[in-house]
């Protein structure tokens, strides 16, 4: 048990002394802090955390404003390009530097949406929600998320759902580290009265699709 201990410890400070001498060190300072920030946001949601993520956030803006540049005008456009408005019925887009979006205590109107997003938390509970239209598309993505949503049983349900850095959750499947995707189709989904299309793509994120 100790050798193992042992191993990881040298293995983190390895990948920790690669990084900051590839990176800088103040760069991999920063994002270790905005995990942290983010993994204590989840839990307290206290305004420490907010603190210590915009902080984090900002820190890496500064030392590597070109990248964060190129992954922002990527993602928004690989943004543009999945967020086509359907063929039919209502549709909001929006894209938004901090994005907080609740709905999860009250009965609301469930339409389909698209949202690029800097840094983001959303709730949604589709049990509590009027669908417009018998198949609804959600299209949300952005640099950093936190996302909760929950979609009823008898919905037919398609997921496209991936994080750079984070975790997956979605019924019985959860997995969490690097690179993780999700890929996820009801059998019966053609022939459901409700359907739901969720695309979820996000650099660093902790995403759970429950059922109810």
């Amino acid at each position: 048990m100790r050798r193992s201990s042992n191993a990881i410890l040298f293995i983190v400070a390895g990948l920790y002394l690669a990084l900051g001498a590839l990176a800088g060190y103040a760069t991999v300072n920063a994002v270790v802090l905005l995990l942290l920030g983010i993994d204590r946001y989840r839990s307290d949601r206290s305004r420490l955390s907010i603190i210590v993520i915009a902080i984090s956030t900002l820190v890496l803006i500064i030392n590597q404003f070109a990248l964060f540049a190129i992954i922002v005008l990527i993602s928004l456009g690989i943004y543009y390009f999945r967020a086509r408005p359907p063929a039919f019925g209502n549709y909001i887009g929006k894209h938004k530097l901090f994005l907080n979006m609740r709905h999860d205590e009250q009965s609301w109107v469930l339409q389909s949406m698209s949202f690029w997003h800097a840094i983001g938390e959303i709730r949604m509970d589709m049990s509590l929600a009027v669908p417009e239209d018998k198949e609804t598309t959600i299209v949300l993505q952005g640099l950093v998320g936190d996302l909760d949503l929950m979609v009823p049983d008898d919905y037919g349900i398609h997921v496209e759902a991936s994080v750079l850095l984070g975790q997956v959750s979605f019924k019985q499947i959860k997995e969490g580290g690097m690179f993780h995707r999700l890929s996820w189709r009801s059998p019966n989904y053609d022939d459901c009265e409700q359907r739901v299309k969720l695309q979820l793509f996000y650099l660093v994120g902790d995403i759970k699709i429950r059922t109810v």
